[in-house]
């Protein structure tokens, strides 16, 4: 599909979605209270894993669903302003973040675009269930998080849908 057609594509969608749009007037906080960090691999829907509906949680996406400042600073602004008080660090299965080496990355965008990708440095995940640990640990340690709020960690099965709970 050419990128014109994909375009008109969403459009029509997107005009069959909002003639039948039904949830004006859901308020900006997260519903349930909760807020998901998880990657932006098209295989996670995230409302769909927790039978959620629309206005119930906030959703934080990067390469790999990790923790770094950037996303901290969201959290920490979710904590107070918008009724996130339940955070959820939701890495996944078969992570190419977590599965390839920062090389075969470089090599691999390099060989695809014809540019020099030697000093593109992603955060790369090294060990997926320390980096997960790591992570909790950190976030629930910021002290600038709102007084009461919850971080848990866990992992989606690509393959499964089950989402696995780290203690």
């Amino acid at each position: 599909m050419t990128d014109s057609r994909l375009i008109q594509h969403l459009a029509a969608q997107n005009k069959n979605y909002s003639d039948s749009y039904s949830s004006k007037g859901i308020p900006g906080q997260a519903g349930k209270g909760l807020l998901l960090l998880t990657c932006m691999d098209s295989r996670i829907v995230p409302h769909e894993i927790f039978g959620l509906e629309i206005g119930d949680m906030k959703v934080i996406r990067n390469a790999g669903g990790q923790l770094n400042p950037e996303v901290e600073k969201d959290i920490v602004l979710a904590s107070h302003i918008l009724n996130c008080h339940t955070i959820v660090i939701l890495p996944h299965t078969k992570c190419a973040m977590a599965s390839m080496a920062l090389e075969d990355i470089q090599r691999k965008l390099t060989d695809l675009s014809n540019l020099d990708f030697s000093n593109f440095n992603p955060r790369m995940i090294h060990d997926a269930e320390t980096k997960l640990e790591s992570d909790v640990l950190s976030l629930q340690n910021n002290p600038m998080l709102k007084e009461g709020v919850q971080v848990f960690g866990a992992v989606y099965d690509v393959d499964t849908g089950e989402v696995n709970w780290i203690e």
